[in-house]
């Protein structure tokens, strides 16, 4: 079966764009067309904010790129029918300049961009971000909406009081609530597609949606059953549509499947502490994002853990039966032998490339230094050889005093005075000769 990083990013993205336009359909059939032009709009502004970012940086712009369009979709998908044209622009920017461009590309991204884009909005903008019209009421292609307004189902839980819409209204989306993440059984169906088209983690959302599902059961927020609480928990503050559009996304989970088994689970722990301890709408939002930052600590853990057991935990059963059946004996002195990973004296060997870039400079100066090297070798060979000759001629010179020294002692040479004497009548005999 092939993995789900193996496939090509623009066709799973393309993939899950198309399941999610599927949410439109609902939509504008309950809220009216305004919700399509929110999603077209959005979907739009991203493509061309994303087209003249690569201008700027003087990169090449592919319009093939389905991630653009996904996270486009993604964040109409969270945004009410009534919002208005400039917050859709506003969105687009946050998600596109500080969601991609700024952390380098799609292939570099640490959180997810259309989380970033909502997280603003829900802080900055809660009058519109966080007010929907009423069920049953289509909003008008253009102009301001101006009709009832409510909140939704996660306000009604956050103020401890049991939501007045039914479980079966609250699964299928007819309540009041944002575009397309209102329609939680619509949007669990499509999960489970994803899961077995491999275009989305099932070890990511299954964790997840059992972990949220098993809090909401025992600590139910309002004097309801657990199996409500658990309808209504799913149903409210983008969780589902969270969990399977955005924080399952294949290539920004971790690779092991142990990771992904606990990043499922924090991201459901996390949701849900969210939202016992705090006030906020959209707590699912604010999970992904300080857990997608965290995505790599995963694996790493999981890798920790395996070595340990491996190098420590194996051991140390192996050697225990060994010493109880006799076939090892201990002794006072034992080699100890740490693995690779600890050994502290070895340097880390990081298998990296460095390209040194030669010049004609650079050539040319090793070479003197080369020559430089070569000529001070030579010169303290010389000297050695010298500072050699001149005690040898000196120890010689020493033992030929010596030898003097002896000859005129023992009478074997003639005196000084002796020689001049010979030497003299030696000349007055040839004076007279001649």
């Amino acid at each position: 079966m092939m993995k789900l990083t193996e496939r090509e990013p623009r066709k799973v993205y393309l993939e899950r764009f198309v399941i999610m336009a599927l949410l439109l359909i609902p939509s504008v059939f309950l809220q009216g067309v305004r919700s399509a032009l929110v999603a077209v709009l959005s979907v739009l502004s991203c493509m061309i904010i994303d087209a003249v970012c690569c201008f700027f940086r003087k990169k090449r712009y592919n319009i093939k790129d389905s991630a653009v369009p996904f996270w486009g979709l993604a964040a109409a998908m969270m945004m009410p029918a009534t919002v208005p044209v400039g917050l859709i622009l506003l969105s687009s920017l946050i998600c596109i300049v500080i969601g991609k461009h700024l952390f380098g590309d799609s292939d570099n991204i640490i959180f997810c961009p259309p989380a970033i884009s909502t997280a603003f909005l829900l802080i900055c903008y809660p009058a519109e971000m966080l007010y929907f019209p009423k069920y049953g009421e289509k909003v008008a292609l253009f102009g301001e909406y101006t009709g009832a307004v409510s909140r939704s189902i996660d306000y009604s839980l956050n103020l401890h009081s049991v939501p007045s819409q039914s479980l079966g209204d609250a699964m299928m989306g007819l309540v009041s609530g944002p575009v397309g993440a209102v329609f939680t059984g619509i949007i669990l169906v499509c999960g489970i597609c994803m899961a077995f088209r491999r275009s989305s983690s099932g070890a990511v959302i299954a964790p997840c949606v059992f972990t949220a599902g098993l809090l909401a059961f025992f600590f139910p927020r309002a004097g309801i059953s657990g199996f409500q609480s658990i309808v209504y928990e799913l149903s409210s503050g983008y969780l589902a549509f969270g969990m399977i559009f955005l924080a399952a996304e294949p290539y920004r989970i971790p690779q092991k499947t142990v990771g992904k088994i606990l990043y499922g689970i924090m991201l459901g722990c996390t949701t849900m502490m969210f939202r016992f301890f705090g006030q906020t709408e959209g707590s699912c939002i604010f999970a992904i994002l300080i857990l997608g930052a965290l995505c790599s600590s995963f694996d790493r853990v999981v890798e920790n853990v395996v070595y340990w057991k491996k190098n420590y935990l194996n051991t140390f059963e192996k050697s225990k039966t060994n010493i109880q059946s006799g076939t090892v004996k201990l002794t006072d002195t034992q080699e100890i032998v740490l693995p690779e990973k600890y050994r502290y004296n070895t340097p880390p060997i990081d298998s990296k490339i460095t390209k040194i870039r030669r010049t004609r400079k650079n050539d040319e100066q090793t070479e003197n230094d080369e020559d430089k090297s070569e000529q001070k070798t030579t010169l303290s060979f010389v000297a050695k050889l010298k500072n050699a000759r001149k005690k040898s001629k000196d120890n010689s010179e020493n033992n030929d005093n010596a030898a003097d020294g002896t000859a005129v002692n023992n009478g074997e040479l003639p005196s000084p005075d002796k020689e001049t004497s010979e030497t003299v009548n030696e000349e007055d005999k040839e004076n007279e000769q001649k």
